[in-house]
């Protein structure tokens, strides 16, 4: 916070209740952190203005970059080597890096990458990775021979058109981060990634389908020091518990629920979430399960609902989590023409956010939200009004509508002619 006191940190994008969620660098700090990298030999940079890149500027996709790349392999000596180029030149230049420990590679012009390469060369010439991002390469359909010989490797990012992980990722058991951003849609988690106890950190980006048979669901195994996961697909059916007893510790989960083709019609329930006892944040989206209440852990500080168009008898689950203090209800979330809040919840609700629902009528008071601080308005276009009454509410810092109704914009605009002192109003078309 002191860097972006003195404008050398800029802050890109806040979180909902304080605090930066990502940050920018000053173009003079950037220079500054490459210079001293380089003297203290801690990161080597390698740009398309480094040799033998610099030579191809301007030239065409057709041409044979044969001619220009040297007889000689390009060897790097530094532990980590934070590559940014266009794509084909990397995969042609086949560098290589006996002490490297960390591979980043970024793309210029970062486009769609439809076109899939062969990056076998990675795991024979940099045989000791500990980390390896290569998010914005697609690697194809299938895992390319020879990864699972990195098996240093803590952290790995990969992107591709694949619709699975092959059973060999447990030979990377070092694990801890696993990030796979799927191109086509849905990818299958293999069974074994069950035994990889040190992960900490899994996403995909799409959408996620655990590998498992009835009879496996039975097992014992656990991943106790799993505390992200991104994005599941669970059923509304009884193995979805099963699959939640798996991750006792973990903290942030984003998750899409389905109807289960096997429970018999009517029986899908809402997954019992109250289980992962240890969630702090918790993003949910699919299609509304027919039968249950919803169940949620009471640790909970961060709910993001959408599309589950749940009617608004059941807010009360969600108003009754005492930690509560980040509400988003987006994409019909919640569906119904009247909301109608009770006292006694949303004790410690700070932001709260409501985006693309059909609500007309919403009856609360400055009594019903005690502690918001801000609230957002998007897309909510039948919305008659925001209760007057909420400027009231003392902690009130801000209220921003976006592409709303006239009628309430002009409530918004009334409880600005209040003039309460430290409210900020944004309206905006």
């Amino acid at each position: 916070m002191d860097l972006v006191g003195r404008s050398l940190v800029l802050v890109s994008k806040r979180r909902s209740i304080g605090g930066v969620k990502t940050c920018r660098v000053h173009d003079m700090l950037h220079d500054l952190c490459l210079s001293r990298s380089k003297e203290e030999m801690f990161l080597q940079p390698i740009t398309k203005r480094d040799e033998p890149f610099a030579s191809f500027d301007g030239l065409d996709d057709d041409v044979d970059f044969d001619h220009y790349y040297p007889s000689k392999p390009l060897i790097y000596e530094r532990h980590r080597l934070c590559i940014c180029l266009e794509r084909r030149h990397f995969i042609k230049s086949k560098p290589s890096g006996p002490r490297t420990r960390s591979l980043l590679f970024s793309a210029i012009a970062d486009r769609y990458p439809r076109c899939p390469y062969d990056i076998t060369f990675i795991f024979q010439n940099f045989k000791l990775l500990r980390v390896l991002d290569l998010e914005s390469i697609n690697m194809g359909m299938f895992f390319p021979i020879g990864f699972d010989l990195l098996v240093q490797l803590r952290y790995l990012a990969v992107s591709g058109d694949l619709d699975s992980i092959p059973p060999s990722i447990a030979s990377l058991w070092k694990l801890e981060t696993f990030v796979v951003k799927g191109l086509k849609g849905m990818v299958v988690l293999p069974v074994i990634i069950w035994s990889m106890r040190m992960l900490r950190h899994v996403r995909v980006n799409s959408c996620a389908m655990f590998d498992l048979q009835e009879d496996q669901l039975e097992g014992s195994l656990v991943l106790d020091n799993l505390v992200t996961l991104s994005t599941p697909a669970l059923s509304g059916g009884k193995e979805t518990l099963k699959i939640l007893r798996r991750f006792p510790n973990l903290h942030r989960l984003r998750c899409i629920i389905f109807e289960s083709p096997s429970s018999p019609m009517g029986c899908n329930q809402f997954p019992q979430f109250d289980i992962l006892n240890q969630l702090e944040s918790l993003n949910i989206s699919g299609r509304a399960l027919n039968q249950g209440e919803l169940s949620f852990p009471l640790n909970l500080k961060k709910l993001t609902l959408s599309r589950l168009r749940l009617p608004w008898k059941h807010m009360s689950a969600i108003g009754r989590l005492q930690n509560l203090e980040v509400l988003k209800l987006l994409s019909n979330a919640f569906e119904g023409r009247i909301w109608d809040m009770r006292e006694g919840e949303f004790l410690k609700l700070k932001f709260l956010k409501l985006d693309s629902l059909n609500v007309v009528e919403w009856n609360a008071t400055c009594d019903h939200l005690p502690n918001l601080q801000q609230l957002v308005l998007r897309h909510c276009k039948e919305l008659e009004a925001v209760p007057f009454s909420f400027g009231e509410i003392p902690t009130l810092l801000m209220i921003q509508v976006q592409r709303c109704g006239l009628s309430t914009e002009e409530s918004v605009r009334d409880i600005e002619e209040q003039g309460i002192e430290g409210l900020k109003i944004f309206i905006s078309h």
